[in-house]
C-alpha cells in the first residue's frame, strides 16, 4: 500500500465577492480536478486530428487579415500581427519532433501571444473586435500549456477564454465541449447553493458561469498546494505536492474541511459530496466516474486540517479540550462576524447620511464593505490560531506554527493574486507586530525584501511596507530597493481604516511614514535632497500629516523628523504643513521623557515659527491654547536640562510664548530663556552654540519669508527708504516685494519684545556688544541686526536706558558704517547711530570719528539717516570735511576662457559679468572674495551690456546678437523668462517701468513697450549712450547735444545743443545722472544741475582729462568722477567731484572694457577677462 504525505493547508484568503457570496459554497478540489481533466482531455482530441488542427488555425489567421512578414513595427497592428505569428508558431510546435526547437517555439509563441491578450476587451483594433482577439489568445496559450504538459495552466488559459467569449470556445474553438462539462456543471449547480436557471441550449451563459466561478477557485488550489507544476496529473496523482509537513508522521484523515465565506470551519460530521456518482452518461461522463475513483482518495489524505494534526497530538481524552481551546466555536465565529459587520456597516452609514447616493453606489459600497469585512475576519482568525498555538506546549504545536508561517510565506513569494498577497502579509505582519522574536524565523525561511518589494511595485499590496518595516532592513537596503514612489503612493492613498483590528501593528502609511524618515535623513546631504524633493509637494504633505495614530509617540515622531527636513530642503513646505498639521499631535512631545521626542520636537517648532510674523503669531496661540502654563514649564524644564543647541531652542519658544502673556513684570521663564541665549552668545567653546544664539536673536523681533528666510534684516533696511532699484539690487537675498514685508504685525511684536528684552537691561546690550567683536563674520552680523531692532524700541525708552546702552555698543557699532562692508551692514549701522544717539543723546554724534563722517558722507545718497546726522554733526561741530582719495583694491576675478568682459551689474546682491563669448557669469562677491556660482551661456555673440527691469525685478541683457533677453532668480539660479527679438545689435539698454530703452549699432534709440512693439525716438538724432532716470531718458549723441525724453508722453526736447566748433563736435560717450546732476563725457566732462541744462546755462563743471583723447567711460558717485580715457584705456583716472581735481589712478592691467560703480566700490572689466575692485579708505 503506497503512504501518501499527508498535507495541512491554511484556508487562503477569499475569492472575490462576486465567485464566494454568502449562499454559494466553493467547488471543492476534487471537481477542480475534474474540470481540469476534462478540459486536457479534449484539447488532446483537438490536437490529436491533424487535419482539425489545420483547420482551426486556417479559420483564425484568415480572420485576422495580416499578411505572412517577419518583421513588423509597434503601432496599431501590433497585437494583430503578435497574434498571428502567436498561432504559427504554436501550430508548428505541435509539429515539431526537435525538444529544443519545439521549447523555443513555444516560447516565442508564448511572448507573442501576451500582447494580445492585455488588450481592452471593449475595443475594437483593426477593424477586429477586442473580444476576438482575446479569446483567440487565450485558448491559443492554452495550447501552447498542453503542450507544456501543464494541465492546470491549460485550465486556467482555457477559462480565461471562455470568460471573454463562451460562444465562440464552444461554437468554433472547442465544439463539444459543453456537452463534456454540462454533468461536473449540474452537480455543481445542484450543490452550490448559487441561483443559476438551466435553460435548454443556453450554453453560452452556462460556459460564462463555469469560467467566472472556477476560474479563481483552480487559481487558488494550485498556490495553496504549493505545486508550480501540475504536468502529468494523472500519473502522479497528489504525491508530488508540496509537503509542508514532510517531518510528521502519515495520519489518516478523521474530518474534512470547508472554506466558507473566509473562515476556516470545523464540521466533524461533515461528509465530502459524492459529487461524481452523478456522472455515467457518455464518453466523457465514463472518464470522470474513472479519475474520480483513482483521485478520490488520495485528495481526502492529503486535504489535511489543523484540527485533524491538533487532535492527534494529544492523547485522547484530551482531544476534544484541544478542539476547544485552539478553534474558535460557533458562538465565537458569531462575535467575530458581529463585531467587523458593525464597524464595516458604521462606515456605510456615514456615507449614505453625508449624500443622497443612489441605489447603485449603495449596492457597490455594500459590496466593498463585505469585501473589507470577509478579510478582516479571515485575518483575525489565523492570528488568533498562531496566538493560542503560541500559549500551548506540546510536541506538535511548534510544528503547526511553522506551518501557518510557511503557508503565509509560499503565498507571499509565489502568488499571482494581490488579494491573496494582501491578506498573507496583512496576517504575517500581524503575528509578527505581537511577537518580534518571530522575525528571525521569518527571515530564515526565505522572506526576501525583494519579494515584498516586488508586491508592493508591481501588484500594489500596500501591507508589504509593514513587512519591509518590522524586518528593519538597513538603510542601504531600502535605498536599493527604490521603493520612494511606491511610499509616496501608498501615502496619499490612505484612507481611514475603521476596523483596526491590531492597534500595536503599524499601517502601510505609518510604516511608509518611517521608512521615508530613514531615505530622508540617514545619507548624504545630495541623496536626502533627492529623496526629499519626491515628498515636498502640497499634496503629500497633506496626506503625510493625517497618519500618524493617535497616541502613538514613535508615529509622530516620524513625522516631525520628516516634516522638519522637508521644511529645510523646500522652504514653502512650511506653508502647507502649517495650513493642514494640527498642532496639538507635535506639542505632547513636548511632554515626553524620551529626549528623542523632545528634541524633535522642538526642531519642528523652531523650524515652523520661520514664517511670517502674523501667521507666525497664529502657531504660537495655537500652541498656548494647548495648555499655556504646562507649555512653557515644560519648555522652562528643556531650557535648564537639554543639551546646548535644544537649550537654545527650547529658550526662544519660551520666550516668544512669553510675550502672548498680558503682564509686563519679571517673569521667570523671561529671565530663563534671555539667560540662556546671552550666555551662549558670550561663550567662546562652541561657535555653532554661539551662531545658534545670534541668529534667534537676531530675528527674535523681526519676521521671516514663507521659504524661511530671514527677513529681519530687509524690514530694518526698508525703513531706511532706499531711493532706487540699483541700491535694492546691491542687496542680496531678499526680495523687497514679498508679501511678508506687508506684514502689519511686524511692528506691534517688535515693540512688544523688544520691551522684555530691555527690562532685563545692560546684560543684554553686554553681551551682544561682545558679539559684534567675534571673529565670525556671521555671529557679528547677527548681533548688529539684533542691536537695529532692539534701537527701533529703544527710542521710545527712557533717556537713561538709552544712553547706557549707546554708550556699551556705539564704538562698535562704528565699524559698520565703511566701505568694504555690505551695504546692508552699512544700513543697519547708520539705523543703530541714528536711533541711539536721538533725543539728548545727539551730543554723542560728536565723538564720532572723521572717517565715519566720510562714510557717512558717502552713505547720503543712499539714506535720508546719514544725511541727517551729517547735520546734526555739522551743527555741533563745524568743521571742513576731509576726502582720503587712497583707494585700496579688494578684488581682482575671473580668466580668459570667455573673453573680454564687456558688461558688468549688480542684481539681487550678487554681481552679473557678460563677456565677448555670449557667456553671462554670477559673483558672490563676500569681502575680498569672488565665488563663481553659475555660468550661463544662451547669447550667441558678444553681451553688451545690463540693465534692472524694477517692473518685473528681473534683468535684461543687450547683445550683438539682435537679442534682449530677460532673466529672473528662480531658487537662486538665473533662468530666461523672456527673448526680445531686434532688427539691429544691442549697444545699451536702460529701463522704466514696463518700458525698455536701447541703443542699436546703428546709433537709433528705440522704446518698447509692455506689449513689446518698438518704436523708433529722435529720428533725426544718432543717439550713442543714455541714462534713465525718474521716468526721463537722457541721450548722448554723436553731435555732442543732449536730448531729453519724457516716456510717459513721448515729449522730448534739447538740453543741450550741438556744439558749433567742428574740432569740439565729438559724440557723447557716457552720461551720468547723480542726484539733481546731469554729466556728460565726450573729449570734456561737462556737468551742472539738469533744470540749468533745460535753461541753456553753461556747464557748471568742465573737465578735460587729457588734450585730444576721448572719455570712454564714466561713473559718478560722492566724492570722486571716475573716468576711461581713449589715450589711456588700461587705467582710472580718479577725479574729486566737489574741486574736479585729479587725484589718482588705478590700473587695469590691461584695456578696460567695462565699468560700474556700487557700494562705494569702483569695479573694471578687461579685455583678458579679469574683474577688479577698489574701494576708497
Amino acid at each position: 500500500m503506497t503512504s501518501h504525505h499527508p498535507t495541512a493547508h491554511i484556508i487562503p484568503p477569499p475569492p472575490p465577492p462576486e465567485f464566494s457570496g454568502e449562499n454559494q459554497k466553493p467547488p471543492d478540489i476534487q471537481s477542480v480536478r475534474t474540470l481540469v481533466t476534462i478540459i486536457n482531455h479534449h484539447m488532446q482530441k483537438i490536437l490529436q486530428n491533424t487535419q482539425s488542427q489545420k483547420a482551426l488555425t486556417l479559420k483564425c489567421t484568415s480572420k485576422l487579415k495580416i499578411k505572412a512578414q517577419e518583421f513588423f513595427e509597434f503601432a496599431e497592428h501590433s497585437a494583430v500581427s503578435n497574434l498571428y505569428w502567436g498561432i504559427v508558431n504554436a501550430d508548428s510546435a505541435s509539429q515539431s519532433k526537435c525538444p529544443n526547437q519545439r521549447s523555443i517555439q513555444l516560447d516565442d509563441s508564448e511572448k507573442m501571444l501576451q500582447v494580445p491578450a492585455s488588450l481592452d476587451e471593449n475595443g475594437i483594433t483593426m477593424g477586429i473586435p477586442n473580444s476576438y482577439l482575446l479569446c483567440s489568445s487565450y485558448f491559443y496559450l492554452s495550447v501552447v500549456e498542453f503542450l507544456r504538459g501543464d494541465t492546470w495552466q491549460l485550465a486556467l488559459h482555457f477559462l480565461q477564454a471562455v470568460s471573454v467569449s463562451p460562444g465562440l470556445v464552444c461554437n468554433e474553438f472547442a465544439p463539444g465541449i459543453y456537452r463534456s462539462l454540462l454533468p461536473l456543471l449540474l452537480v455543481d449547480i445542484s450543490g452550490s447553493g448559487d441561483d443559476v436557471m438551466m435553460v435548454d441550449g443556453d450554453d453560452v451563459i452556462m460556459m460564462r458561469w463555469m469560467a467566472r466561478r472556477y476560474k479563481p477557485w483552480l487559481m487558488y488550489y494550485r498556490i495553496m498546494s504549493g505545486v508550480d507544476d501540475f504536468r502529468d496529473m494523472e500519473n502522479r496523482g497528489t504525491t508530488s505536492t508540496t509537503n509542508v509537513f514532510r517531518r510528521s508522521k502519515s495520519l489518516e484523515p478523521q474530518n474534512s474541511y470547508e472554506h466558507t465565506s473566509g473562515f476556516l470551519r470545523i464540521n466533524t460530521n461533515h461528509n465530502p459530496r459524492n459529487s461524481q456518482k452523478s456522472i455515467t452518461n457518455g464518453v466523457e461522463d465514463e472518464q470522470i466516474a474513472s479519475y474520480s475513483k483513482k483521485t478520490k482518495t488520495k485528495v481526502r489524505s492529503n486535504i489535511k486540517c489543523l484540527k485533524d494534526i491538533l487532535t492527534e497530538s494529544e492523547p485522547e481524552s484530551n482531544a476534544s479540550s484541544v478542539e476547544d481551546d485552539v478553534f474558535p466555536d460557533q458562538s465565537q465565529h458569531t462575535i467575530i462576524q458581529k463585531t467587523a459587520t458593525k464597524k464595516i456597516r458604521r462606515k456605510s452609514l456615514r456615507i449614505q447620511k453625508s449624500s443622497s447616493c443612489r441605489t447603485e453606489l449603495v449596492h457597490l459600497q455594500q459590496q466593498q464593505n463585505d469585501k473589507e469585512e470577509e478579510e478582516y475576519r479571515y485575518t483575525f482568525e489565523i492570528t488568533k490560531i498562531h496566538e493560542i498555538l503560541n500559549s500551548k506546549s506540546g510536541p506538535k504545536y511548534p510544528l503547526l506554527k511553522d506551518v501557518i508561517l510557511d503557508q503565509l510565506l509560499i503565498a507571499i513569494s509565489s502568488s499571482k493574486e494581490a488579494k491573496v498577497i494582501r491578506t498573507s502579509m496583512s496576517i504575517l505582519s500581524t503575528i509578527v507586530t505581537s511577537n518580534r522574536s518571530l522575525l528571525e524565523d521569518v527571515k530564515r525561511k526565505g522572506l526576501q525584501l525583494y519579494d515584498l518589494a516586488t508586491a508592493l511595485k508591481r501588484n500594489k499590496v500596500h501591507e508589504a511596507v509593514t513587512l519591509i518595516y518590522l524586518i528593519n532592513p538597513s538603510p542601504l537596503e531600502i535605498k536599493t530597493l527604490e521603493l520612494l514612489p511606491c511610499l509616496v503612493e501608498v501615502v496619499c492613498s490612505y484612507y481611514k481604516m475603521d476596523l483596526n483590528l491590531v492597534s500595536i501593528m503599524p499601517t502601510p502609511p505609518a510604516a511608509s511614514l518611517m521608512i521615508i524618515e530613514v531615505l530622508v535623513t540617514a545619507f548624504d546631504c545630495e541623496t536626502n535632497n533627492l529623496h526629499l524633493s519626491e515628498i515636498s509637494s502640497r499634496r503629500v504633505i497633506s496626506r503625510l500629516v493625517k497618519i500618524p495614530r493617535k497616541d502613538n509617540l514613535e508615529e509622530f515622531i516620524s513625522l516631525a523628523a520628516v516634516l522638519v527636513e522637508c521644511m529645510r530642503f523646500d522652504g514653502n513646505c512650511r506653508r502647507y504643513i502649517y495650513e493642514f498639521s494640527h498642532v496639538g499631535n507635535f506639542v505632547s512631545l513636548l511632554w515626553s521623557n524620551e529626549k528623542r521626542a523632545t528634541n524633535i520636537a522642538l526642531e519642528f517648532f523652531n523650524e515652523l515659527s520661520k514664517m511670517p510674523r502674523s501667521s507666525s503669531i497664529g502657531l504660537l496661540e495655537e500652541i498656548r491654547k494647548q495648555g499655556s502654563v504646562n507649555n512653557m514649564c515644560a519648555l522652562f524644564l528643556l531650557t535648564q536640562n537639554s543639551e546646548p543647541e535644544y537649550r537654545l531652542l527650547a529658550a526662544n519658544l519660551l520666550l516668544q510664548l512669553e510675550v502672548l502673556e498680558d503682564t509686563f513684570a519679571k517673569c521667570m521663564y523671561r529671565e530663563e530663556a534671555a539667560n540662556a541665549l546671552l550666555e551662549s552668545l558670550t561663550c567662546d567653546e562652541s561657535s555653532s552654540t554661539q551662531a545658534l544664539s545670534a541668529f534667534i536673536l537676531s530675528n527674535l523681533g523681526g519676521t521671516y519669508s514663507w521659504t524661511g528666510e530671514p527677513y529681519t534684516t530687509a524690514w530694518l533696511v526698508k525703513k531706511t527708504v532706499l531711493p532706487s532699484a540699483n541700491h535694492m539690487n546691491l542687496i542680496k537675498n531678499y526680495d523687497f516685494l514679498d508679501q511678508s514685508m506687508q506684514d502689519g504685525g511686524i511692528d506691534l511684536w517688535c515693540s512688544k519684545i523688544g520691551q522684555r528684552m530691555l527690562q532685563i537691561g545692560e546684560p543684554v546690550f553686554r553681551a551682544l556688544e561682545k558679539g559684534l567683536n567675534c571673529k565670525s563674520k556671521r555671529v557679528s552680523r547677527d548681533c548688529l541686526i539684533a542691536i537695529s531692532w532692539l534701537g527701533c524700541e529703544i527710542v521710545k525708552s527712557s533717556d537713561e536706558v538709552r544712553n547706557s546702552a549707546c554708550e556699551i555698543v556705539l564704538h562698535s557699532i562704528e565699524q559698520f558704517v565703511h566701505p568694504g562692508f555690505e551695504l546692508e551692514e552699512r544700513l543697519l549701522a547708520c539705523l543703530c547711530i541714528y536711533n541711539y544717539t536721538s533725543g539728548r543723546g545727539m551730543k554723542r554724534i560728536i565723538s564720532l570719528s572723521e572717517g565715519v563722517r566720510e562714510s557717512l558722507r558717502r552713505l547720503s545718497n543712499v539714506t535720508w539717516m546719514a544725511e541727517e546726522l551729517l547735520k546734526v554733526a555739522d551743527y555741533y561741530q563745524p568743521n571742513k570735511w576731509r576726502i582720503s582719495c587712497v583707494h585700496s583694491q579688494i578684488l581682482e576675478a575671473g580668466s580668459k576662457c570667455n573673453g573680454a568682459v564687456t558688461a558688468l551689474i549688480y542684481y539681487k546682491g550678487l554681481l552679473c559679468s557678460g563677456y565677448t563669448d555670449g557667456s553671462i557669469k554670477v559673483w558672490d562677491i563676500k569681502g575680498q572674495r569672488a565665488t563663481l556660482i553659475q555660468e550661463i551661456k544662451e547669447h550667441k555673440k558678444t553681451v553688451t551690456c545690463f540693465a534692472l527691469y524694477e517692473h518685473g525685478n528681473c534683468l535684461l541683457s543687450g547683445s550683438s546678437d539682435k537679442t534682449i533677453k530677460m532673466w529672473q532668480m528662480t531658487q537662486k539660479n538665473f533662468e530666461c523668462i523672456e527673448v526680445i527679438t531686434t532688427k539691429e545689435s544691442i549697444r545699451s539698454l536702460d529701463s522704466w517701468g514696463e518700458s525698455i530703452c536701447a541703443t542699436t549699432q546703428s546709433n537709433k534709440l528705440k522704446v518698447v513697450d509692455g506689449s513689446r512693439k518698438a518704436k523708433d525716438v529722435f529720428k533725426n538724432k544718432r543717439v550713442k549712450c543714455l541714462n534713465v532716470m525718474h521716468g526721463k531718458v537722457y541721450a548722448g549723441c554723436t553731435d555732442s547735444s543732449i536730448q531729453e525724453l519724457m516716456i510717459i508722453n513721448n515729449r522730448h526736447q534739447e538740453m543741450k545743443p550741438p556744439s558749433k566748433s567742428w574740432m569740439q563736435n565729438k559724440p557723447i560717450n557716457s552720461v551720468s545722472v547723480y542726484k539733481d546732476w546731469l554729466y556728460s563725457a565726450s573729449i570734456t566732462v561737462d556737468g551742472s544741475k539738469i533744470k540749468d541744462w533745460r535753461r541753456g546755462n553753461k556747464p557748471q563743471i568742465s573737465i578735460m582729462p587729457e588734450r585730444g583723447a576721448s572719455v570712454l567711460a564714466m561713473e559718478v558717485v560722492e566724492d570722486f568722477i571716475y573716468l576711461n580715457c581713449s589715450t589711456s584705456s588700461s587705467g582710472i583716472q580718479i577725479w574729486l567731484r566737489g574741486t574736479q581735481q585729479r587725484v589718482g589712478r588705478l590700473s587695469g592691467g590691461s584695456k578696460i572694457t567695462s565699468m560700474l560703480t556700487a557700494n562705494d566700490m569702483i569695479l573694471c572689466g578687461t579685455e583678458k577677462g579679469v574683474i577688479k575692485g577698489w574701494i576708497p579708505l
